[in-house]
């Protein structure tokens, strides 16, 4: 006889805004089944319409339970997950939540590049959804659905839609759908149980109608098994985060700051023949996680070739988050600052002695953790990224400098030809850097200017802002991207520092080009370094740390 449940099942609706927030969030959570998703795009269409039109989607089931760091990918979006204790397994359910999330919070559309099984318009006119036309662009009255979820967003498609005022029932309809869409109810079961065995039986009694999993592949993707914990099975692991690939080398210093060990030094004459270290390798691959996870979405650092000196900076992370794995959102703000400032004082190239006075800060009280960490950063005496020309930058013998290569990914660059946002974390993991030269120096258009001009031509293009963040492109070079005709859009433009004006230059061959993006990305690192450092904020803690209890008077 199957054991009874210890504990009811939690009944709820979940509001669809509320539910793609805890998907943003990453607290929702897709197993990753041993076979692709089965809907089609039909299927997926046919979902929206439903709940346009208030028709019920079926019930929800999730298995509440820790969640790891981890990218998580609901069709076309990539969420990078925090680690939780509050995590929401969709047991049953997952192709419909795939979709929701996939059609409302789908990445910006590229013309081709965004041409998917969640890639749909609603027709303003007829109030029918529609995939993108084989050709050509969709018609004006056509809305996109990855606008409708947020209302400001769809308030902003809306100002910009041509025809507002010769058919004001337009957006009438686009204000109708944006409510249905985001205040339509999904019920949902909510399982605590760490039975595998009672939530077996519960998913096989509820998934009899449609197209239903076995109840062998659910389980695959949610029962955590052992498995090996080799260094080189865990960097594998670590690879699904999108941060490209953690060198055995460094996983091993984690492993030993883990402990408690000096990670500045070899293993060999620190720990025991009969050492167990699969409990350690364990809980070091959990707070790895957690550290990247840190680093992609509070320090927007999106991939570690782009992470300066990781020896220092992802190690002394990863003790942190062994430490504090779910830090307060202000924990999450200072240790973020900390990080930035450490940037600033040298890009953590520290010495031996200096990285393990760090290490010796990170204590078991977070905030009064980060208290002493912040303490050992004080400002600068002279901010280098507020004077004109950028004199003094970290890593500036690379080209770009690392921190304006992390600023230019700020602005989210888009790709020349489609319009879609470039993920920097899928180009950077192929070979080579994703920065490409944009002014080549043997381009036969420099001759023809006059020697002084051509020095000054020169001399910019070898310094900071002759690159580009884009894929390489066959048979196209990036000025031929640029001054194709029609030019590039505004948006598009501003997205990699540019401006129709610089666009202009470079038609004109005036030699202005890089001047006037220069004059475009320096007020962008000066304003991402200050909203990354914020010295002139308060480094209070949180006030929650601040409340002294009556019983402590």
């Amino acid at each position: 006889m199957p054991a009874p449940l210890t504990r009811r099942p939690e009944t709820k609706s979940f509001i669809i805004e509320d539910l793609l927030d805890r998907v943003r969030r990453g607290e929702v959570r897709i197993p990753e089944f041993q076979r692709p998703l089965r809907w089609t795009a039909e299927d997926v269409r046919d979902l929206l319409d439903s709940v346009y039109r208030g028709y019920p989607i079926g019930t929800l089931l999730f298995w509440r339970r820790d969640a790891p760091a981890a990218n998580v990918s609901f069709g076309p979006v990539r969420i990078d997950a925090p680690s939780t204790s509050q995590g929401l397994w969709a047991v049953d359910g997952q192709q419909r939540v795939t979709a929701l999330a996939g059609v409302l919070l789908h990445p910006a559309y590229g013309d081709e590049a965004g041409r998917d099984d969640f890639h749909l318009y609603f027709d303003l006119e007829t109030g029918e959804l529609h995939p993108p036309p084989e050709t050509g662009t969709p018609p004006p009255h056509w809305l996109p659905m990855n606008e409708v979820l947020d209302s400001e967003s769809l308030l902003h498609w809306l100002n910009r839609y041509p025809d507002r005022e010769a058919h004001p029932e337009h957006l009438r309809a686009a204000i109708r759908l944006g409510k249905a869409i985001r205040e339509y109810q999904v019920p949902a079961y909510v399982v605590d149980t760490a039975d595998e065995k009672v939530l077996r039986i519960i998913f096989k009694r509820l998934n009899t109608a449609g197209r239903p999993l076995t109840d062998e592949e659910v389980f695959n993707a949610l029962y955590v098994g052992s498995r090996s914990l080799s260094l080189e099975s865990v960097t594998q692991g670590l690879r699904e985060l999108g941060f490209g690939s953690i060198p055995e080398s460094l996983l091993l210093r984690a492993v030993l700051a883990v402990r408690g060990l000096d990670f500045t030094r070899g293993y060999q004459e620190q720990l025991n023949q009969d050492d167990e270290l699969t409990e350690t390798v364990r809980r070091t691959d959990r707070a790895l996680r957690d550290a990247i996870v840190f680093l992609k979405r509070d320090a927007f650092i999106p991939h570690l070739k782009l992470l300066p000196s990781p020896e220092n900076s992802l190690v002394l992370l990863t003790r942190f988050f062994q430490l504090h794995p779910e830090p307060s959102p202000r924990s999450r703000e200072l240790l973020s600052r900390w990080f930035w400032r450490h940037i600033v004082f040298g890009g953590w190239e520290l010495k031996p002695a200096e990285s393990l006075q760090v290490f010796a800060a990170i204590r078991s009280d977070e905030e009064r953790s980060l208290q002493t960490l912040l303490a050992q950063v004080p400002p600068p005496l002279i901010r280098w990224w507020m004077e004109t020309g950028l004199p003094v930058m970290p890593h500036a013998t690379v080209r770009p400098p690392l921190v304006l290569r992390i600023a230019m990914l700020s602005l989210q660059p888009r790709h020349l030809l489609t319009g879609a946002v470039l993920d920097p974390g899928e180009l950077l993991d192929q070979k080579g850097e994703g920065f490409q030269l944009l002014l080549l120096p043997d381009d036969v258009r420099w001759r023809s200017q006059r020697a002084q001009d051509r020095r000054t031509v020169r001399r910019l293009m070898e310094g900071t802002f002759n690159y580009l963040f884009h894929p390489p492109v066959e048979g196209r070079s990036l000025l031929q991207m640029l001054e194709a005709q029609p030019p590039p859009g505004e948006e598009l433009l501003h997205s990699h520092g540019l401006t129709a004006e610089a666009l202009e230059s470079l038609r004109r061959n005036d030699g202005a080009f890089l001047s006037l993006r220069q004059a475009v990305l320096e007020p962008v690192l000066r304003q991402f370094m200050e909203a990354r450092t914020r010295w002139d904020d308060s480094d209070r803690p949180s006030l929650q740390s601040m409340i002294i209890d009556d019983d402590e008077d």
